[in-house]
């Protein structure tokens, strides 16, 4: 798993918009990272007319905000043990 094109959000409670490689097939663009109301980041999907173009399993949902959040921090953008 790879965190691409990582740039601060301009929204309240989004914290960056980001892209992300899952393996060497698979490219999400525009995915937002987002601060909820218990302080906990989750990553979500962006939309298309209206409604999430993609759900993940929360494990999976976990480990690309992980790495989100280490691509942000200045940490390992990269995570190829995920892909």
């Amino acid at each position: 798993m790879e965190i691409h094109n990582i740039r601060p959000a301009t929204g309240r409670n989004e914290r960056a918009i980001f892209d992300v490689q899952l393996g060497p097939h698979l490219r999400l663009f525009s995915l937002t990272l987002k601060e909820g109301p218990d302080g906990k980041l989750r990553t979500f999907a962006p939309k298309a007319f209206g409604k999430h173009a993609a759900s993940f399993h929360p494990e999976l949902a976990q480990q690309i905000t992980n790495a989100a959040v280490a691509a942000l921090t200045g940490g390992a953008a990269h995570d190829r043990s995920a892909a």
